[in-house]
């Protein structure tokens, strides 16, 4: 009998300029160590069954923020000790969030964007999560805002959320530490996921293109999903390398 095909799920990277300073997503496993016994925590069917369709994405700059109460509100400030990133850059990826769409008054929200886009031509979701399994992440000031969407038919580019609970305390994110994680959810359960990395297509441009700037137009960007499944081509991903 055959191995079972796996699901291919494509990568991209579209900033403005410099994609290689941002990583390959990389499953979790990469640096798992080996099994102690066959009972130890890596040896774990369950363990396995989340971690393979488990993948991180790690911080493309070393970035150090503060935020301050002011009687207006909230100011963000950039700490120049432990920042690599010139100014211009830092406003095009990082914003303070209006009020008005925080979770809470008392909790500012801060937005980095991470332009990294994932195409399948299959039905699939994908959640995008708080690195868990990274130590230095429950040292951030707050938590992340996990989220889950169909890629499928949404391949639009990420954002990392940040609620800052704790405003006394700076974040300080590394270059080369995980970010956050995206987890993969398909028809079937039993699928193993292969994550490669795409090619740029025309088709795929075109098509993200009809999905940008959605949130400037709708509240709920999930109502206009259904126009994109009907106007998206087939196929879509297409493998940027020669396997």
């Amino acid at each position: 009998m055959s191995a079972q095909k796996p699901v291919d799920i494509g990568w991209i990277v579209s900033p403005e300029f410099g994609e290689f300073a941002f990583y390959e997503p990389e499953t979790v496993k990469t640096d798992r160590v080996k099994p102690l016994s066959n009972r130890a925590i890596q040896a774990c069917p369950a363990v396995n069954q989340l971690e393979r369709r488990l993948f991180e994405v790690k911080c493309p700059f070393n970035l150090h923020l503060q935020i301050d109460k002011t009687p207006e509100g909230f100011d963000l400030f950039v700490i120049e000790d432990g920042t690599r990133l010139d100014s211009d850059l830092i406003s095009k990826f990082v914003t303070l969030n209006k009020s008005n769409i925080w979770r809470d008054p008392k909790v500012p929200v801060i937005q980095i964007a991470m332009p990294y886009v994932f195409i399948c031509d299959e039905n699939c979701y994908m959640s995008q999560l708080p690195p868990f399994m990274e130590k230095t992440h429950h040292g951030w000031p707050g938590i992340m805002t996990a989220g889950r969407f169909q890629i499928t038919n949404w391949p639009r580019i990420l954002n990392w959320a940040f609620e800052w609970t704790d405003t006394s305390k700076s974040l300080k994110l590394k270059r080369g530490s995980p970010l956050f994680y995206v987890f993969f959810e398909t028809l079937n359960p039993d699928d193993n996921i292969r994550l490669i990395r795409a090619e740029k297509t025309k088709e795929l441009s075109d098509f993200r293109n009809g999905i940008d700037g959605i949130p400037k137009y709708l509240s709920n960007t999930f109502k206009i999903m259904e126009t994109a499944k009907k106007r998206r081509p087939e196929k879509l991903l297409k493998p940027a390398d020669k396997k």
